[in-house]
């Protein structure tokens, strides 16, 4: 299975997203674009994982308190195939402590994990080829309440990519 830790957003969260991204095809913008049931935000990416049941160990184990999301502005990554275009997301000390919590608890059930600097944002789009297309465009400040982190299964199916659930941890 391939999987991964996250925060899924909420609905009015995804809405703004989307005007966001039909505003960008507008301008003309082309890559491909992520469908509203794949916005989210990934704290640890797990990749191929035989058996899930160490990753809901980690996530029953993370010690997080709920706390206010913040989504604003736009960012790209560069890459050589087309960029990735995302809209940003503030580290709070909450999501700093979260991310930390979890981290440790993914290590200690033998995860390996990209030591890089975590960088929150949630991908609007992949293979960005226009660089100028929509560089007019921004996203306010918007705020969303964080009660819950998902295990999630990412695979294809007929073609097309689904995540799906498979446990949730409710934040204290």
């Amino acid at each position: 299975m391939r999987l991964f830790v996250a925060i899924c957003l909420n609905d009015d969260i995804k809405q703004k997203l989307c005007a966001l991204i039909e505003s960008l095809r507008d301008a003309g913008m082309r890559g491909r674009f992520s469908r509203p049931e794949l916005l989210h935000l990934t704290l640890a990416f797990l990749g191929e994982t035989p058996d899930a049941r160490a990753v809901i160990r980690a996530v029953e184990g993370v010690k997080a308190e709920r706390f206010t999301l913040t989504i604003a502005g736009l960012g790209r990554f560069r890459r050589g195939g087309g960029d990735i275009l995302w809209a940003g997301v503030e580290l709070s000390a909450e999501l700093a402590a979260l991310h930390g919590s979890l981290i440790a608890r993914l290590k200690s059930e033998g995860f390996a994990l990209d030591p890089g600097e975590y960088r929150p944002h949630v991908t609007l789009a992949r293979e960005v080829k226009n660089g100028h297309a929509g560089s007019a465009a921004t996203l306010a400040p918007c705020r969303m309440p964080v009660t819950r982190i998902s295990l999630m299964k990412s695979e294809r199916l007929e073609g097309r990519l689904v995540y799906t659930e498979v446990y949730s941890k409710s934040l204290v």
